[in-house]
């Protein structure tokens, strides 16, 4: 493939681009969550401990979101998406052979960079290799490559079991392997632009309007609330009796197979628009929420919980990515990295806050805290109704 922006099928670009989801937010992010009793039980770690190293990852995606939203208007897509990929695979390499709290510590923070780096310039990709009518359904399938992470998380944990360090080592094998994939395809800077040339310049002024604050408000909540589920659900539900390691598993891969439901985001918008896709999504999150928050001993609750849950965090994100790019159309990765930077801002802050939480009460009322900020985003859903990801001129 050239440099020269030729429009693409989206069957050449899906199927990386899901790779390279999969690796760096269902795997390197998201299944720490999963395996966090197994390395918590290993290391003989307090929860309080775990809450911070979980909030590492979030903080490495702070810093990488940045990096990875301004170089690809540079630069170009490839570069910082292989450098995510990396990221991912040494991270969870660091994960597999960690023995204690530091070198855990450094894979997760390390693990946590790579969607940050490889996430947003996947905008920049879509919106310069895909024709416009094709650009929503596309980037809400490759967004639900993190459903596919997590679906391949879930089969790895029950055939490693105890030895969960298995598991992470062949995670951190497959990030290798998506990341070659997405070098040979994704594009490179265009064939003679100057670096940076035709791009607005990144400032306070050109993020922050009347059209990004309830966007970046919205997106700070969310990522509070849905990093509580992410971190400490397995746990919970373990340590209430509601399901066994092996049952966890289950859940885990159930959260993950609902997920695929993402790939429905685009056309969702499409037809009912944004406003109206956005509340609904965010009542039924806040139920599942609240499922294990008041039920964590009832299995029957805890698999609807996982399914609903599965479902709308992937629909959500998939909407504030299309959100994103409508508001910033000019520089999409730009906006779209501002707007996942914000929600992990909030997923940053969760884990440790929950964790004290469960410290000085119990993780139920982490639960039910994350519940409520949940719903409180509703009332911050766009002001205008939104149906395409790029609207069209004129």
């Amino acid at each position: 493939m050239t440099d020269s922006d030729k429009t693409v099928s989206p069957t050449t670009l899906i199927p990386a681009g899901l790779s390279i989801v999969a690796a760096t937010y269902g795997l390197a992010r998201y299944s720490y969550g999963l395996y966090l009793p197994d390395i918590r039980a290993d290391l003989e770690l307090s929860i309080e401990v775990m809450g911070i190293i979980g909030s590492l990852s979030y903080a490495g995606y702070l810093a990488a979101t940045i990096f990875g939203s301004t170089i690809s208007g540079i630069t170009g897509p490839r570069l910082p998406i292989v450098l995510g990929g990396l990221c991912a695979a040494s991270g969870m390499a660091l994960i597999s052979i960690s023995s204690g709290p530091w070198l855990l510590g450094l894979g997760v923070l390390l693990a946590g960079t790579s969607p940050g780096l490889a996430y947003p310039p996947l905008s920049d990709a879509i919106t310069r290799l895909i024709r416009p009518s094709r650009q929503d359904r596309t980037y809400a399938i490759i967004n639900s490559g993190t459903s596919i992470g997590v679906i391949i998380s879930g089969p790895a944990a029950l055939l490693a079991g105890e030895e969960w360090r298995w598991a992470w080592a062949g995670f951190a094998l497959f990030a290798i392997l998506a990341t070659i994939w997405n070098a040979s395809l994704m594009p490179k800077r265009r064939a003679g632009e100057p670096s940076g040339a035709d791009i607005p310049q990144l400032c306070w002024a050109w993020l922050v309007n009347h059209k990004s604050k309830r966007l970046f408000m919205a997106a700070s909540l969310f990522g509070i609330s849905s990093a509580v589920y992410w971190t400490f659900a397995v746990d919970l539900l373990v340590t209430s009796g509601a399901m066994g390691s092996g049952l966890s598993r289950a859940f885990w891969i159930l959260i993950g197979i609902c997920g695929l439901a993402g790939g429905c985001a685009g056309d969702l918008v499409r037809l009912f628009g944004l406003r109206r896709v956005f509340s609904s999504l965010l009542i039924a999150c806040t139920i599942s929420i609240l499922g294990i928050a008041f039920w964590p001993d009832n299995l029957s609750v805890a698999l609807a919980s996982a399914m609903l849950f599965g479902a709308t965090f992937i629909l959500i994100t998939g909407l504030f990515g299309i959100w994103s790019v409508n508001t910033f159309n000019d520089r999409p990765s730009a906006g779209f990295g501002a707007t996942f930077f914000l929600i992990s801002a909030g997923q940053l802050i969760a884990p440790t806050l929950a964790g004290i939480i469960a410290g000085a009460w119990s993780l139920h009322y982490a639960f039910i805290l994350a519940a409520a900020l949940c719903l409180l985003t509703v009332f911050l859903k766009p002001n205008q109704e939104i149906y395409r990801m790029i609207e069209p001129e004129g």
